[in-house]
């Protein structure tokens, strides 16, 4: 693993923890909902939830279009 992959792995956990949509976070707000589906936290945690999601697909979106876009540099270098 290179040096900029192995930070890149430690932000996105650092993040991810801020954010609140780390996994272990994730499976408590689950137990959570399971044992007190009222509690007062869980419209908090749903929010979070959505926010994570909606990052991912962001995300997802900017890396798949910097692939695509190292691709055809690469492509175009090779023509």
């Amino acid at each position: 693993m290179s040096e900029l992959e192995r930070a890149l792995v430690i932000g996105r956990a650092t993040y991810e923890r801020w954010l609140g949509t780390d996994p272990l976070e994730i499976e408590a707000a689950t137990a959570l909902w399971v044992l007190d589906p009222r509690h007062p936290l869980l419209p908090e945690l749903e929010i979070r939830a959505h926010r994570a999601e909606r990052l991912r697909h962001m995300l997802l979106r900017a890396v798949l279009e910097a692939t695509n876009s190292a691709a055809g540099t690469q492509t175009r270098r090779l023509a």
